[in-house]
């Protein structure tokens, strides 16, 4: 069995945590293993609308990872890198959108796939339907998204419907007819459209996911990944 730490050596553990913890701000998402590197744990930190990536592991090319893993999510999400760090991103929405945001960090760190593209398109997963995002102007609404679906399916409306609605839960949004939505504010965030289409095609296979995530953080909350740092 390994030796266990002293009462002074947890203090000073303690104190490698809390430090860099408080200048980070709240944490947006903690993703418990990067599968693309070492297994490590990564965290995403808010603090005045500055993102920072962030991990307490020590692996050599860590820093070169954590500015993959921003890069990332610079591409999938409304932020912008700040010039001059690997590690950090401005939130470029007027509103902050936390549950957007956790999407878009796990995406970047989890998966390995070029970021797309062009239109916002997704199959259905409960029918044979295509959803299609679409956005144009709205002198009252500002920027409006529009639901479209093609295929093989008796109540195409229906799963619209359900699409609009995983919207307002996923991304915050407000619905303006049974198949159009908008941000908050009116603003265009076709990344974040994109990003949110494939949730809120299926609202209650992504809360069963959102559950087990969370769990997960808070369980590696607890070890910050102290585990992974040597």
């Amino acid at each position: 069995m390994g030796k266990s730490l002293t009462h002074s050596e947890n203090i000073t553990r303690e104190n490698l945590i809390a430090a860099p913890l408080m200048s980070l701000g709240r944490c947006i998402e903690l993703v418990a293993i990067d599968p693309h590197f070492n297994d490590i744990t990564v965290g995403l930190y808010l603090k005045d609308r500055v993102l920072t990536v962030w991990t307490f592991s020590r692996v050599e090319g860590c820093e070169t990872r954590i500015s993959v893993i921003r890069d990332r999510l610079s591409q999938l999400a409304e932020v912008k890198p700040v010039p001059g760090t690997y590690n950090q991103a401005v939130i470029a929405s007027s509103e902050i959108y936390d549950r957007a945001l956790k999407f878009a960090f796990t995406e970047a760190v989890e998966k390995n796939a070029p970021i797309p593209t062009g239109d916002i398109v997704a199959r259905d997963n409960k029918s044979k339907l295509t959803f299609t995002i679409s956005g144009e102007e709205s002198k009252e609404n500002g920027w409006v998204y529009v639901v479209s679906a093609e295929g093989d399916y008796a109540r195409p409306q229906m799963r619209i419907r359900a699409v609009v609605g995983g919207y307002m839960r996923y991304g915050g949004c407000e619905r303006i007819d049974w198949d159009r939505f908008r941000f908050k504010r009116g603003e265009r965030m076709d990344r974040f459209a994109r990003l949110l289409l494939p949730y809120a095609r299926n609202v209650s296979a992504v809360d069963d996911m959102i559950a087990s995530s969370e769990m997960s953080g808070q369980m590696t909350t607890q070890t910050l990944g102290f585990s992974q740092s040597t």
